[in-house]
């Protein structure tokens, strides 16, 4: 029990320190103080024209209690004039609480006088009656209006009813104690309610706490959300938005932005997006431009809209948030701009080639008219980058791309595509396929007609020269990659060529796509199986006798058909493949030469090609060597053919490998002289033991009065140098007879004599020699 009273009064003492408490107190008693003001100038009147009641005696109990209320109103008056200054100030409150405690206590003890004092008098029965009902009713509205307080609304009811009660106990009566009873009951029973009252209040109080902190918080998310963000009713007008809202338009007054008309926006895309948020209740997105209508400014914004509902579920308004991507925009279009142009020329780059080209044919077909673009690739670019430098190799890159930009037909682009590689793209340029042509034509030499006159760097004068690819972009052309492709092919099929340019073809892509084919298929294990030797005889001119062969190498492809040597054996070089190819033929003319001496067969030598990069291999002579010893041929019957081009162009590196194998005894041809750089000093310092005339010699030679001139000196001077001569090519009974006169001790070949064939077809034919010759053998006997 001591417990429950001490917990009492603590409460008590916090309650003097709650201002919510105090302040309760004091707007409760707002009402209440009037009407007890009232009702006890009432009671006095009544009381005072009954007669019985002394008049001194109502005077005072009523100029004290109308004080006490007097004071009790005057504190009410200064409590709430200075509440929004000091309601943070505990002190203070908690002594205006005292003085409310103090006066109201004072209020319950004057009134409660007034039984003890009156009722003595009374002797009208509905007097006595009306001053009950006068204290209960004060009791009722204090518990009403004190029940912030428990302790307080107590002591009120308890100094108001106690002299009361213990009137009616005093008077010994049934009917006295059953009154007592039931005032004290209805005491009671008012302490519940007001006790019930304060715990709903107390929960109302907790709730509205929570409801005033999530209040706060999102009042203070929306006004320091760094978003702009406002609302909007069903007109369209802004009704509240946050600090960022107003930030976003240059710190604008509350006055300017407030019911501000969307109406006014001058982006009529956005106002739909408002009008249908607001009629179809959906959320939507817009990322576009923005034209502030206050500052006169322009943005890129993202906003985001979303309809505002009540609790019925019924639109009124809207919610919208806006972010200022106009940085970001900026941002990227900059960054698109630097990915689509080559910071060394200024000039588009690959990637600004695509996006011009993909414009470019995304036209409708019948507005497409012909367009051309030209791909250029730098000749001798290499060279200068090599020996004066990179740093002078990208100016030249600059003053070319300068050129280019100035040549650049009217609508036309330049772009770097990589390297020394540059693509101009004219659009449109003509009204015709054949014009178009005419006019590819016309710039392209005149491409290569300044570059070679107006490149100046430093103190150099720079003749450049470019190869170039030419494709027509006609309708129904809609891939970028593929046009820049088939110009790629054409400049690659100039630069083969040694071509000033070439416009793409078709056939181009044929070739290619067959050049792709066989690189591939050089690598396939199964290649030395797909290859076939076939030999085609050299016969000495005097007699027409066989006195040997050259070893010719076709391959069977399974996809392309029977391919000549001139149609694979570069790209074997190329792909690393020649090596491989070149051991599988002398393999072959090794068991071609054995065969031929288990029959009893002679033939005196077969030649086989040989390309100057396997030569260079350092373990070309051992392969050889090993051939040679396992099939037990005579090495001078073999003869190693090399062009003379690739002598010249190799020497020094292929000496040692000549000589090591001139050592082991095999003999040595140079094949295709004339045709190149034709040093005699070569013939003299190679010691070679074969020298073939080219076949271009013996084309030319009925007309061309020349031609016989320059055989017959050839021969000659190869002759005295120990080299045995074979001219290739003879084709008709002519050009033998011709040669005949010219030179009669050279050995031949052509398809005059035969045409190649292959091992089995050869080795008849030798059978058939040799048959006619112990023929002849024998009758010279007889």
């Amino acid at each position: 029990m001591k417990k429950k009273i001490r917990n009492f009064f603590l409460h008590e003492e916090r309650n003097a320190r709650d201002f919510f408490i105090v302040e309760m107190l004091f707007r409760q008693s707002v009402m209440t103080l009037p009407f007890l003001l009232i009702a006890s100038f009432v009671v006095s009147i009544i009381f005072f024209l009954d007669g019985d009641v002394p008049k001194y005696t109502i005077i005072i109990w009523l100029s004290l209690l109308t004080l006490v209320i007097l004071c009790r109103i005057r504190l009410q008056k200064a409590f709430f004039k200075s509440v929004i200054r000091r309601h943070k100030d505990v002190k203070w409150v908690e002594i205006q609480y005292r003085r409310f405690f103090t006066l109201a206590l004072l209020t319950a003890i004057l009134s409660g006088l007034s039984v003890p004092l009156f009722v003595p008098y009374l002797q009208n029965s509905y007097y006595t009656f009306g001053l009950f009902i006068f204290i209960v009713g004060i009791a009722a509205g204090a518990i009403a209006s004190l029940f912030p307080s428990p302790i307080l609304a107590t002591l009120y009811t308890l100094f108001l009813t106690l002299p009361l009660i213990v009137l009616l106990l005093e008077k010994g009566e049934t009917g006295a104690t059953v009154d007592a009873l039931a005032i004290s009951l209805l005491i009671v029973m008012l302490a519940t309610v007001a006790q019930t009252t304060r715990k709903f209040m107390q929960r109302t109080r907790a709730q509205k706490r929570m409801i005033d902190q999530k209040e706060e918080e999102l009042r203070t998310l929306f006004e320091q959300t760094p978003i702009p963000v406002f609302y909007f009713d069903r007109q369209l007008h802004v009704k509240k938005f946050n600090q960022a809202f107003k930030k976003f338009f240059g710190h604008l007054s509350d006055k300017d932005l407030t019911n501000f008309d969307v109406h006014k926006i001058r982006n009529k895309k956005i106002i739909s997006l408002f009008k249908s948020v607001i009629k179809k209740g959906e959320e939507v997105e817009y990322d576009g431009p923005f034209h502030s209508s206050f500052q006169n400014q322009e943005f890129y914004l993202h906003a985001k809209i979303v309809p505002l509902y009540n609790d019925e579920g019924e639109i009124i308004g809207g919610i919208a948030s806006f972010q200022d991507k106009t940085l970001e925009a900026e941002s990227i279009e900059y960054l698109e701009k630097l990915a689509a142009h080559d910071p060394l020329t200024e000039l588009g780059n690959r990637r600004g080639l695509l996006q011009a080209l993909q414009q470019l044919v995304s036209h409708r077909e019948g507005d497409l008219k012909p367009s051309l673009l030209f791909y250029l690739d730098l000749n001798g670019f290499k060279p200068i980058n090599d020996t004066l430098g990179h740093n002078f190799g990208d100016r030249v890159l600059q003053e070319v791309s300068k050129l280019l930009r100035s040549l650049g037909p009217d609508g036309g682009n330049v772009f770097r595509y990589g390297g020394d590689e540059f693509v101009i793209l004219y659009p449109h340029c003509c009204d015709t396929e054949e014009e178009a042509r005419q006019k590819g034509i016309s710039f392209a030499k005149e491409i290569n007609r300044r570059l070679r006159r107006e490149i100046f760097v430093d103190q150099y004068h720079l003749s450049m020269h470019a190869s170039i690819g030419i494709i027509l972009i006609t309708a129904g052309m809609k891939d970028p990659n593929e046009i820049i492709r088939q110009a790629d092919v054409a400049m690659y099929q100039a630069k083969s060529n040694k071509l000033e340019y070439t416009f793409y073809s078709f056939d181009m892509d044929r070739e290619r796509k067959k050049s792709f084919l066989l690189r591939q298929s050089l690598s396939s294990p199964l290649l030395t199986e797909e290859l076939e030797l076939y030999y085609q005889p050299i016969y000495s001119m005097g007699d027409y006798r066989i006195v040997g062969a050259e070893a010719l190498v076709r391959w069977k492809h399974p996809n392309l058909g029977k391919l000549m040597p001139q149609e694979f054996i570069s790209l074997a070089v190329e792909c690393g493949e020649i090596s491989r190819i070149g051991n599988w033929v002398r393999q072959e003319v090794c068991r071609l030469l054995h065969r031929t001496e288990e029959r009893g067969e002679i033939l005196r030598f077969v030649s086989i090609n040989v390309d100057a990069n396997e030569l260079g291999d350092k373990n070309f002579t051992q392969r050889v060597r090993q051939q040679i010893e396992e099939f037990g041929v005579d090495p001078k019957r073999i003869v190693l053919e090399i062009t003379e081009n690739s002598l010249v162009d190799n020497f020094n590196l292929l000496q040692n490998n000549i000589s090591e194998l001139k050592e082991m005894g095999l003999r040595w041809a140079i094949d295709d002289f004339g045709v190149g750089y034709s040093s005699l000093s070569y013939l003299q310092r190679l010691s070679f033991s074969i020298l073939k005339i080219d076949r271009s010699f013996i084309a030319s030679l009925l007309n061309d009065p020349e031609t016989p001139f320059l055989i017959a000196h050839i021969s000659r001077i190869a002759t005295q140098l120990g080299y045995k001569i074979i001219a290739e090519g003879i084709e008709t009974r002519q050009q033998l007879d011709k040669l005949l006169q010219i030179y009669p001790e050279m050995m031949c070949q052509g398809f005059f004599f035969e045409k190649p064939m292959n091992e089995e077809q050869f080795l008849d034919l030798i059978a058939k020699e040799e048959k006619a010759l112990r023929s002849d053998s024998h009758k010279m006997k007889k």
